[in-house]
C-alpha cells in the first residue's frame, strides 16, 4: 500500500491556514505583528520537521478491489512455465488426511481415497484480488480465505502441464493470509513428460506420494515451484492396520512424512491412527514424502560431529525379501558415519532428524528420491546411491534450486559425492573423484549427443534427469575444484550452505559466489560448462614455481635472473595457461629490456605475462629472463610476486631481493643572511639526493645554542665578534644518513641602529625603550609606530559612527514628541 505523505502546510492537510492565519493578524496591535510572523515561521518549521520525521503523512483509505491485482499464475520456470505461481511467499503448510483403502482383491493395488483440508499460510507482497494454487485430480469441496468463503474455480490443460485452482476472497488479501481448502476423492500419479511416475501411486498395501518435480499437487494444493519454501504439518489418518493385495494377512500399518513425528494417536476404537509430522525447517515443496503401509519401523539416533544427537525414523516395506531388508537394516548403521563424513565436507547437518522410506512400488517409481530428512528408495538401498541422498540433504533440501533449470547445481553435487567418497581423495580408497570425473568426460566424445544440452539452459521437461544434470554436472564440480584449488573449493562448498540454507538459489548465485571466494574470473569457464550445448574443454592443471639465482644485496648496475617453472599435474596437455608477475615492485629499482626478453613473455604495463608453452602431463615448462638494478638505486627491494590462470596452483611464487644501501649524496651546509645582531640566518642544503629529509644544529664558536633546531636561525645578542655555524643530518628512506657541518659564518656584528635611537648597551639586561617605540627597539620601532597610529584611525572612525547613530535616535524621537 502506497502511503503519500503532503507538506505540513498544505492546503489539504490544514485547510486554508494561510487564511485563517491572516485574518487573525488584520486584529492584532501593529507591535505584536513581529511576535505573530515569528511564531508562524516556528509553526512552518515544526511542520517540516515533522514531516522529515515521517510522523505526518496523508490519510489513505484500506485497499479496495481497485487497488487490487491478480496474483501471476507462472512462478517464470522455463520448465515448467504453467506451474508455480507468483504474488505472494508460502510460509507455513496445515495438511490433514485421512486416507481409506479400497477393498482389496488379490493381484490389484490400493488405490483407496481420502478426505483432506489443507491450510496454506501466505504473505502477499501487494493486494490480490485472486490467486492461484497448483492442485491435479481430487475434487474441491470448499475454500475459505481468512475464515471466510471464497470463490474458487479450475484452470486445467493437461496438455500443457496447467492444473491451477483460482481464488477470489471476499476481499483482496493483503500481507499475511491463509487459505483452506477442503477437497476428496481419489488421488493419481502424475506421469512426467520422460513417462516415470510421481505424485500419488497406489502400491500393494496403501500409497506412497513423491513429488519431483511437480507430482505433490495430486496430495495437496500449493505453490509448486522449488523456489518457495515453507514449514509443514502433516497429520495424516490412516487404518491401524492393512492388508496386503498378495493375500497376505493383516499388519501394522504406518504413515510416513517428512520432518520429526510429533504423535500417534490412535482413534477411540482403536481401527485408526493418527500420524503427526512437523517440519520445522524451510522445505520445497518437491521435498514432501507421504507413504503409506505396512512397515517395519526403525528408530535410532544420529550422532552428529559436534557430539549432538538427532533421532532417525526409517520405515521399511514389511514384505520386502530378507535380501532387500538387509540392505536397509545396512543402510541405517551407515547414517551416522556417512552424515558425519558429509559435515566435513558442507557443513552442519541441517535436518534436525533422519531416516529411510524403502518401499515396493510399481514399476514407474525407478528412482531413489531425496525427500527431505528421510530418502526414499524402492525396495533396496545401495551403498553410493544412499551417499547420493544424504548429500542431497545439503545440496537440493538445505539449498534448492529456485527454477527446474538449475536442478544440476544439486544433482551435479550429490552425483560427484559418491566418486569422493569412494575416491582416495575422499573417504575411500578407489579411484580419485578427479580421475573419475575426468575419466568419464574423457570417454564421452565431442559429437556425442549427451553434450547437446546445456544445464544451465534447458527448458525440456522430458530430458531433466538427462546427462547434462547427473554427469556432465558432476563433472563440472570436478572441473571447478582443479580451476580453482583445493582450498577455494572446499570453501566454496560449504559456504554455499552456510550463506543459503534454508533458501533457494541459481546457478549464477553459485557462480558470483564461486568467483568471490577464489577471487578468479569464472565467466569463460562457466560459459563452457554451463551454459554451452557442447563438449566443455578439461581445465589445465600446474604448479608454477619462481626462483632466483641472485646474491642480496644487490649492487647498483647488477643484473638479477628470474626463473619461472610451471608443471603439468594434470590430465590434459596445457593450452591455455599463463603466469603473470607484478613489476611495480622491481621497475622502482629496476629496469627490464624488452628486446631481449625470451619467446613467451610480454610486457604490458607493470605486469610480465609469460604465456605457458604447450606441455604434457608430467612435463615441466620453463623461462628465464633479466633485470638491471637502477644506477641511483638503494636500499629496498626488488620484489614481485607471480599470479597464474586457472588451474595453476602455487608452491613459491613471490621473491624478495634486497638492494644495497648507499650514502645519501650530501654537501656542506650554506648559510645566508645578515651577520649582524637580530638577524635570521637560513640553511640551504644545495648538492644532496632529492627528497632527503633534515635535522639541524646551530652553533656558535662550536657551541651549540639549545633548542636551535630549525633550518632558520636568529642570531642574540651578545655574540658579536664571535662566528655561527650549522651541521645538518639527512635522511632518506634506503639510504644511509649523513651529517655535513657548514663553514664559519661571521664574525657577528652589532645590530644597526636608526638615527636618533639609543644604542644598545651589552650590559643592559632590560633595555629602555625610547618614547613613542612601544616597548620595542632597534628596527622593530617603525612598525610599532605604524600600528599605533592605524588604531588612532580605527578609533577614530568607530566614534564618528557612534556619533552619527546618536544623532539619527535624537531626530526621530523628536519627531514623535512633535506628533
Amino acid at each position: 500500500m502506497a502511503v503519500t505523505a503532503s507538506a505540513p502546510t498544505s492546503r489539504a492537510t490544514v485547510p486554508n491556514l494561510p487564511e485563517r492565519m491572516t485574518e487573525h493578524m488584520r486584529h492584532e496591535p501593529t507591535a505584536t505583528l513581529p511576535r505573530r510572523l515569528a511564531f508562524r515561521r516556528f509553526l512552518l518549521a515544526v511542520g517540516a520537521a515533522v514531516l522529515a520525521a515521517g510522523l505526518v503523512s496523508s490519510a489513505v483509505a484500506p485497499a479496495q478491489a481497485d487497488d487490487a491485482v491478480d496474483g501471476a499464475r507462472t512462478a517464470g520456470d522455463a520448465m515448467f512455465p504453467n506451474v508455480g505461481n507468483g504474488g505472494y511467499d508460502a510460509l507455513d503448510y496445515d495438511i490433514d488426511i485421512a486416507w481409506t483403502p479400497d477393498a482389496v482383491q488379490t493381484g490389484q493395488v490400493v488405490a483407496g481415497s481420502l478426505v483432506a483440508t489443507s491450510t496454506m499460510t501466505a504473505r502477499a507482497a501487494a493486494p490480490l484480488r485472486t490467486f492461484s494454487l497448483d492442485f491435479e485430480g481430487l475434487a474441491v469441496d470448499a475454500v475459505t480465505v481468512n475464515g471466510t468463503p471464497a470463490a474458487w474455480q479450475r484452470d486445467i490443460d493437461a496438455g500443457d502441464i496447467e492444473y491451477k485452482l483460482i481464488v477470489t476472497p471476499a476481499t483482496p488479501v493483503s500481507g499475511e493470509f491463509s487459505v483452506s481448502v477442503a477437497y476428496h476423492g481419489v488421488p493419481e500419479a502424475h506421469v512426467d513428460a520422460d513417462g516415470s511416475y510421481e505424485g500419488w501411486n497406489a502400491t500393494t498395501d496403501g500409497a506412497t506420494m513423491l513429488g519431483q518435480p511437480i507430482g505433490n499437487m495430486t496430495g495437496f494444493p500449493h505453490n509448486n515451484t522449488p523456489g518457495d519454501k515453507a514449514t509443514y504439518s502433516i497429520s495424516v489418518d490412516v487404518p491401524t492396520t492393512l492388508t496386503d493385495s498378495t493375500g497376505a494377512g493383516a499388519a501394522p500399518a504406518a504413515a510416513v512424512s517428512n520432518g520429526e513425528l510429533i504423535s500417534k494417536t490412535p482413534s477411540s476404537d482403536g481401527t485408526r491412527t493418527r500420524w503427526q509430522w512437523q517440519q520445522t525447517k524451510q522445505m520445497a515443496s518437491e521435498l514432501v514424502i507421504i507413504s503409506i503401509g505396512r512397515y517395519d519401523v526403525i528408530e535410532s539416533t544420529v550422532a552428529l560431529r559436534d557430539g549432538s544427537t538427532i533421532p532417525a525414523w526409517s520405515f521399511v516395506d514389511s514384505t520386502l525379501p530378507a535380501g532387500d531388508k538387509a540392505t536397509v537394516t545396512t543402510a541405517v548403521d551407515e547414517l551416522g558415519p556417512i552424515i558425519r563424513n558429509l559435515e566435513s565436507i558442507y557443513g552442519p547437518y541441517p535436518g534436525r532428524s533422519a531416516g529411510v522410506v524403502v518401499d515396493q512400488v510399481p514399476s514407474g517409481i525407478n528412482y531413489a528420491l531425496e525427500t527431505q530428512d528421510r530418502s526414499f528408495f524402492p525396495s533396496r538401498i545401495g551403498f553410493s546411491t544412499l551417499v547420493h541422498e544424504l548429500a542431497h540433504q545439503w545440496y537440493g533440501n538445505n539449498v534448492s534450486p529456485t527454477t527446474w533449470t538449475d536442478i544440476w547445481v544439486a544433482e551435479g553435487m550429490a552425483t560427484w559425492s559418491e566418486s569422493f567418497y569412494a575416491g582416495s581423495d575422499g573417504f575411500g580408497a578407489g579411484t580419485s573423484s578427479r580421475d573419475a570425473q575426468f575419466g568419464a568426460w574423457n570417454s564421452t566424445p565431442a559429437g556425442d549427443g549427451s553434450w547437446s544440452i546445456a544445464p544451465g539452459a534447458q527448458t525440456d521437461s522430458a530430458t531433466l534427469y538427462g546427462y547434462q544434470t547427473y554427469d556432465r554436472s558432476a563433472q563440472f564440480w570436478a572441473a571447478l575444484r582443479v580451476a580453482i584449488g583445493d582450498d577455494a573449493f572446499f570453501t566454496l562448498v560449504a559456504q554455499w550452505q552456510g550463506t543459503f540454507g534454508g533458501t533457494s538459489r541459481t546457478g549464477a548465485d553459485l557462480r558470483a559466489l564461486a568467483e568471490d571466494v577464489s577471487g578468479r574470473d569464472l565467466t569463460a569457464f562457466y560459459q563452457d560448462w554451463i551454459l554451452d550445448a557442447d563438449k566443455p574443454a578439461w581445465p589445465d592443471q600446474f604448479d608454477l614455481s619462481l626462483t632466483t639465482g641472485a646474491t642480496a644485496p644487490l649492487e647498483r648496475g647488477t643484473s638479477a635472473s628470474y626463473t619461472l617453472r610451471a608443471e603439468n599435474t594434470g590430465l590434459v596437455p596445457l593450452a591455455s595457461s599463463t603466469a603473470t608477475l607484478g613489476l611495480s615492485g622491481i621497475l622502482n629499482r629496476a629496469s627490464i629490456d624488452v628486446a631481449t626478453l625470451p619467446a613467451g613473455l610480454s610486457v604490458t604495463g607493470d605486469k610480465l605475462v609469460w604465456t605457458i608453452p604447450a606441455t604434457d602431463p608430467g612435463v615441466t615448462a620453463a623461462v628465464t629472463f633479466e633485470v638491471s638494478v637502477d644506477d641511483d638505486a638503494s636500499g629496498g627491494a626488488l620484489s614481485t610476486e607471480a599470479v597464474t590462470s586457472l588451474g595453476g596452483t602455487c608452491a613459491v611464487c613471490a621473491s624478495t631481493l634486497a638492494v644495497q644501501e648507499y650514502p645519501v649524496d650530501a654537501q656542506a651546509p650554506v648559510i645566508t643572511g645578515s651577520t649582524a645582531v637580530g638577524s635570521t640566518l637560513t640553511a640551504t642544503t644545495p648538492g644532496w639526493t632529492a627528497d632527503t629529509t633534515f635535522t639541524y644544529s646551530w652553533a656558535i664558536d662550536g657551541t651549540s645554542v639549545p633548542d636551535a633546531t630549525a633550518s632558520r636561525f636568529t642570531i642574540p645578542p651578545g655574540t658579536e665578534g664571535r662566528s655561527v655555524t650549522v651541521t645538518v643530518t639527512g635522511s632518506l628512506t634506503g639510504y644511509l644518513d649523513q651529517t655535513r657541518t657548514s663553514a664559519a659564518f661571521g664574525p657577528v656584528i652589532a645590530a644597526t641602529v636608526l638615527p636618533g635611537a639609543p644604542s644598545p648597551s651589552p650590559s643592559a639586561t632590560t633595555p629602555v625603550p625610547a618614547r613613542g617605540q612601544l616597548g620595542m627597539t632597534g628596527t622593530e620601532a617603525p612598525v610599532a609606530a605604524l600600528l599605533w597610529a592605524t588604531g588612532a584611525l580605527i578609533a577614530g572612525a568607530a566614534l564618528s559612527v557612534a556619533t552619527a547613530r546618536r544623532r539619527r535616535v535624537a531626530r526621530i524621537r523628536h519627531a514623535l514628541i512633535r506628533r
